[in-house]
């Protein structure tokens, strides 16, 4: 185990028959040695050790071979524990002394060459393809195919596949084909090699998930697998999954958030016919998507001009029935821009219904978070409003400059006729006001009262906001005061910077609802043109007429 290759020679020297014995672990000396990874020693103990024993002692072949095949408490043999260490060429000779080692998996169930696929040792697995004999199984009853096409060893896979074909067949104990490996680890060139050799491999089914490698494809959102599954076998595309309601692969790529593959679907013409496909509870993807409150999928989707828009499920719900229900309602915005984008889209009256009940259930849900919250938010506000409260009367006590020690002067502030000065008592009069009045409405504040509740965050936002700014602004003044006749620019820096600040934080703190209003001006803008553009190709030839007294 040490490598002392010197004390080694010296015992097998004078007691050569150890060469053969085990320890209580059932390892050999040369187990041993692969086990510390002393290759060195590995090579004398197999084969020069081997040769000195027939020659001189007369002992013969078969308790050498005896050695080589023996396993150890873990199930593992010489073998093993030389492709685990990544000695290769060791392997190919152990190999060439007794094929028999490849035969033998260990108490994990993985054999000599699931080992070698897994760990990418192409020489290693061809040798042992050689050996008619020898085990491919692996683990939860994989193959060596499947270890090597989830690693990605392309070389070996090839090699996998024109010596046992049959393995691209075999599931593990998850129900798992060495395709879908590839497809679960986004390895696209993988896939290619095995569709390649049988692209009736893309029908198959995952039977844990119910799902072909297009629908697992579809789940994980992996655009570049889907590509190459398509380009072997387009018609897999189609089939549908029965433990998921008999979800299509864009009722899938929804469900699971797959925005890229949902645009992938809608970018292909030869997969449209999966845009209005229902499953087994008449839903269309657009249902899904509703029910998600994706903005961005029901963006895309909305944007099919043959989408049915107005689809009822099994339950007479549309989508935006689905949106409204209060089981999918959060007080959210991308809720709020799921449901703008929906009511734009379905032309009819009765969604103003559908749309009053969900305001009715926002308005319950928020008075419950209300109730739930008012306790931490008074606490939370009182603590802050408590701080700045005592910042700004410290501040007012100790004034920048301090005061002046003129006899004429005595008892006044050293910049008291400057006007960054006068600024400056100002906002922090402006700041401890602010902060007491959120502090004494915390406390006069009856908190058994709904209305009461909801006037305390009304008032307190406004008034915190004002001593937010107040206080920066009084922290800028201040040091603007003591800087400027010195320090001009380092002032006029950090005055900038505190008078901006609470503005930049009212900016990142309504960013969102920003980009929100943003997102829905330009598609209302888009939609705007498009008509604008339609209507003028129609007068342009001739037919808006006709089409207004059609409409008329």
């Amino acid at each position: 185990m040490l490598g002392d290759y010197v004390l080694a020679e010296e015992i097998f020297e004078r007691e050569p028959f150890l060469l053969y014995s085990i320890n209580k672990d059932g390892e050999t000396p040369l187990i041993a040695a692969l086990m510390a990874a002393k290759l060195e020693l590995a090579w004398k103990l197999a084969f020069p050790a081997s040769r000195y024993l027939e020659r001189h002692m007369g002992w013969g072949e078969e308790p050498y071979i005896e050695m080589l095949l023996q396993i150890d408490k873990r199930g593992d043999n010489a073998l093993h524990h030389a492709i685990r260490n990544g000695f290769e060429e060791f392997a190919v000779r152990l190999l060439d002394k007794d094929t028999r080692l490849s035969e033998l998996a260990n108490c994990n169930g993985e054999s000599p060459m699931h080992m070698a696929a897994r760990k990418g040792y192409t020489t290693v697995v061809q040798r042992l393809l050689q050996i008619s004999a020898s085990a491919d199984s692996g683990p939860e009853r994989s193959s060596a195919l499947h270890a090597a096409a989830k690693a990605g060893h392309k070389g070996i896979i090839k090699q996998l596949l024109e010596a046992r074909p049959s393995l691209a067949y075999e599931t593990s104990e998850d129900g798992r084909t060495p395709l879908a490996l590839a497809v679960i680890n986004n390895n696209p060139e993988t896939v290619k090699i095995l569709l390649k050799h049988d692209h009736n491999l893309a029908f198959v089914k995952d039977s844990s998930t119910d799902c072909t490698p297009f629908l697992l494809a579809a789940r994980k959102g992996f655009v570049p697998v889907a590509k190459v599954i398509i380009s072997f076998c387009f018609e897999s595309a189609y089939i549908i999954t029965e433990k998921n309601n008999s979800a299509n692969a864009l009722h899938l790529a929804i469900l699971h958030d797959r925005r890229d593959f949902v645009d992938f679907i809608l970018e292909t013409p030869a997969l449209h016919r999966l845009i209005n496909q229902i499953d087994k509870n008449c839903e269309l993807p657009l249902h899904y998507a509703a029910r998600s409150c994706n903005p961005q999928i029901l963006r895309s989707l909305l944007s099919y001009k043959r989408l049915d828009n107005t689809a009822l499920n099994a339950k007479n719900f549309n989508a935006v029935d689905i949106i409204c229900n209060k089981d999918v309602i959060l007080k959210t915005l991308k809720w709020d821009e799921s449901f703008t984008l929906l009511s734009d889209a379905i032309p009819s009256a009765w969604w103003h219904a559908a749309g009053d009940q969900a305001n009715e259930e926002i308005k319950k849900e928020e008075i419950r978070e209300t109730k739930a919250l008012s306790e931490r938010y008074a606490t939370n506000t009182s603590l802050v409003a408590a701080l700045l409260a005592t910042i700004t009367f410290a501040a007012a006590f100790t004034l920048p400059g301090g005061f002046s020690s003129d006899p004429s002067d005595a008892g006044l502030p050293i910049f008291a006729r400057k006007a960054a000065f006068q600024v400056f008592l100002i906002s922090d009069t402006i700041a401890m006001c602010s902060s007491l009045a959120v502090a004494f409405l915390c406390v006069l504040t009856p908190w058994g009262d709904l209305d009461f509740l909801l006037n305390y965050r009304k008032s307190t936002i406004p008034l915190m906001w004002c001593a937010f700014t107040a206080t920066a602004v009084a922290f800028g003044t201040g040091l603007f005061t003591v800087m400027a006749p010195k320090r001009l620019w380092l002032a006029i820096f950090i005055m900038t910077l505190s008078c901006i600040l609470p503005f930049f934080s009212k900016i990142i703190g309504d960013w969102p609802k920003i980009m929100l209003r943003y997102r829905l001006w330009r598609y209302s803008w888009t939609k705007l043109l498009d008509t604008i553009f339609y209507t003028y190709n129609l007068i342009k030839h001739g037919e808006f007429n006709s089409v207004k007294r059609k409409l008329w």
